[in-house]
């Protein structure tokens, strides 16, 4: 089999990243290196990842933060392999995450995407996507079920980088939702696979991307909807998105800025 480029973007995650690191570096798979791209950390980030002491490990610090679309992207830039994957700096692989989609991409080489189940862990609860109630298409050309639906997380995807390029990669201009907008563009391309399995375990955390449901979301959805308005109106979902995002806004008392961001993102878009 191939050797994998595994990419932790990271920033100020020097109290979790080694769980982290650890979840990568004790794979049953083992023919990957793993590229730490440290997005301008201030805290203790470098001496917490050199005294790991792993000579698998890549570590890039970017001198100006880029969020997590613009790090991914970096390391990206530094793989040397024709496959890569993705994992979070405060999350955990399960131990055979890798060797269970090596063996899949193996034997499916018309896909370029493989990915599986995430438990999301808050607090005491936890709860995993997809779930059990998800009814619809998981893996094959599935870019009209994923227009509405964001049902697959970076963490979990191993993916053929020439692909990954093709795509695009990850919008940087985006601070949240960038994983959902790449995973948009990149099914409507490329055939995904899918594995009825957790792979991840994802910890939810202040200051975490997931967190934050402020202007950066708004303006990230507003966008992906101008830019698949098509598609949207093809499959008779774009009225659902717009009135979801209305109803989100309203409730958040900024219904009024982000009707007026979705207008000014739907005449760039489709001018």
């Amino acid at each position: 089999m191939k050797k994998v480029s595994v990419i932790i973007p990271t920033y100020n995650r020097a109290d979790k990243i080694v769980s982290s690191v650890r979840s990568v570096l004790e794979q049953s798979y083992r023919d990957f290196d793993l590229i730490i791209v440290d997005d301008a950390s201030s805290d203790d980030t470098d001496n917490v990842v050199k005294n790991i002491g792993d000579d698998r490990i890549v570590y890039h610090k970017l001198n100006v933060n880029s969020g997590p679309a613009g790090a991914r992207n970096a390391g990206v830039n530094l793989a040397n392999t024709e496959l890569i994957a993705f994992h979070d700096s405060d999350d955990k692989w399960l131990p055979n995450k890798l060797e269970k989609q090596m063996n899949y991409i193996s034997g499916h080489p018309d896909v370029s995407m493989v990915y599986g189940k995430i438990r999301f862990i808050v607090g005491d609860e936890s709860f995993v996507l997809p779930g059990a109630e998800t009814k619809g298409d998981l893996d094959g050309y599935i870019y009209p079920w994923l227009l509405a639906r964001n049902t697959i997380g970076t963490p979990a995807i191993l993916c053929k980088k020439e692909s990954f390029i093709e795509a695009g990669g990850f919008d940087g201009s985006l601070r949240c939702l960038e994983d959902w907008e790449f995973i948009l563009r990149f099914s409507k391309k490329f055939r995904i696979g899918y594995i009825d399995e957790v792979l991840v375990d994802s910890f939810d955390s202040a200051g975490s991307v997931s967190w934050n449901t402020g202007g950066a979301f708004y303006e990230a959805r507003c966008k992906m909807i101008a830019m698949h308005k098509a598609e949207m109106m093809k499959y008779g979902i774009f009225d659902q998105m717009v009135m979801d995002i209305f109803g989100k806004a309203e409730r958040a008392g900024l219904l009024s800025q982000v009707q007026q961001m979705l207008m000014g993102y739907l005449k760039y878009y489709n001018a």
